[in-house]
């Protein structure tokens, strides 16, 4: 019986990922989205997004948690904001899930082309930043689809 506990313990990390297929879109109810109160003006003003960013080790747990992650592989996941900063997303709760490096082809490297696309199509005035935020928080795969097109089917780590 001593043994029982301690074989768990140290296989916890197979035991708990068993059967866990990462998500290529977050759950709506988890995660359906959050922005700061922010204009265009202010999210294409260079270095905006690393002086919102701010999310806590301790926040990042609790989004690994709230999706049923207990041992998250190292470099597995990046704690993602759904609307990206740079669009005006917030570091709420609300705003934030773990997507894989590693599903593919739509995987966290791609999304931040998306984001990066969007954010540069909100400053040009070519996409309303309201539009940019709706398209991302409601399906980021489709939203990527209609900016970007389709991606040619590569391994994940050609993404980068």
């Amino acid at each position: 019986m001593f043994w029982f506990p301690l074989i768990v313990w140290l296989f916890w990390p197979v035991i708990s990922s068993f059967g866990f297929e990462d998500r290529l879109l977050p759950d709506p109810q988890l995660t359906p989205g959050d922005t700061f109160d922010v204009t265009k003006e202010d999210i294409c003003v260079p270095g905006y997004a690393k002086r919102v960013r701010n999310v806590p080790i301790a926040v990042k747990r609790e989004v690994y948690w709230r999706y049923g992650i207990i041992h998250p592989e190292p470099h597995h996941y990046e704690i993602d904001h759904l609307i990206p900063l740079g669009l005006g997303g917030s570091n709420s709760i609300k705003n934030l899930w773990p997507q894989s490096y590693w599903t593919s082809p739509w995987n966290a490297y791609l999304k931040d082309k998306l984001e990066y696309k969007l954010h540069k199509l909100v400053c040009e005035n070519i996409v309303d930043l309201k539009e940019a935020q709706k398209a991302i928080a409601t399906n980021w795969i489709e939203a990527y689809k209609k900016y970007m097109g389709i991606p040619e089917k590569r391994r994940s780590y050609e993404y980068r």
